[in-house]
């Protein structure tokens, strides 16, 4: 909450030294100087939730996941048959040969635990691949509408405390970034995790 209005104040000041620096430079009569700044407030969040491409990467990824997790689930009740099995051998077998069956049980526990953070990786990397690739329509899309309006600056929603909502483009974006990409294609390529 402090941090919200520091930074209200940050951005308060900065416009003010903005304006500052507008009527200094409107008074040396410098030409390109910016006379009135038009600014637009993104809530960049909600852009990320409710585009259509957004959705679609994360049907994709929960898709992806809860195959993961079946082939998880399945693995993890092998190993747990293994070790049922070499507990009733145990008062059978010699300790050389429990030994040796112990040792096997883990090495199938490590491979096992490895596959696992690898289909996690798989997971976190696709996302965050499509995410970045989203990100990057957004902001094309964003410096259409800032060009064609005019716009000197954009803040982000979470950085301004209090706005009039005529300055919110987040609705023209999401629209706009929605008939550009409807859809992403999300890459789960790996060579070792299937």
């Amino acid at each position: 909450m402090i941090f919200r209005g520091f930074t209200a104040i940050f951005v308060l000041s900065l416009l003010w030294v903005a304006d500052t620096a507008v009527a200094a430079d409107t008074k040396d009569g410098r030409p390109g100087a910016v006379t009135d700044p038009v600014i637009a407030v993104l809530d960049v969040q909600q852009v990320l939730r409710s585009a259509t491409a957004a959705k679609g990467i994360r049907v994709a990824v929960e898709a992806r996941r809860k195959a993961f997790e079946e082939k998880i689930a399945a693995e993890r009740k092998s190993i747990q048959v293994d070790e049922q099995k070499l507990r009733k051998q145990s008062t059978i077998l010699s300790p050389e040969a429990i030994s040796e069956k112990r040792r096997l049980l883990e090495n199938k526990i490590s491979n096992f635990r490895r596959k696992a953070e690898q289909r996690r990786g798989v997971l976190n990397r696709a996302l965050a691949g499509a995410t970045r690739a989203l990100r990057k329509e957004m902001a094309k899309v964003l410096a259409e509408i800032m060009k064609e309006r005019k716009i000197t600056i954009t803040l982000a929603r979470k950085a301004v405390l209090v706005f009039d909502q005529r300055l919110n483009i987040t609705e023209d974006v999401l629209k706009r970034l929605d008939k550009n990409l409807p859809t992403i294609a999300v890459d789960f390529k790996t060579t070792n995790a299937k």
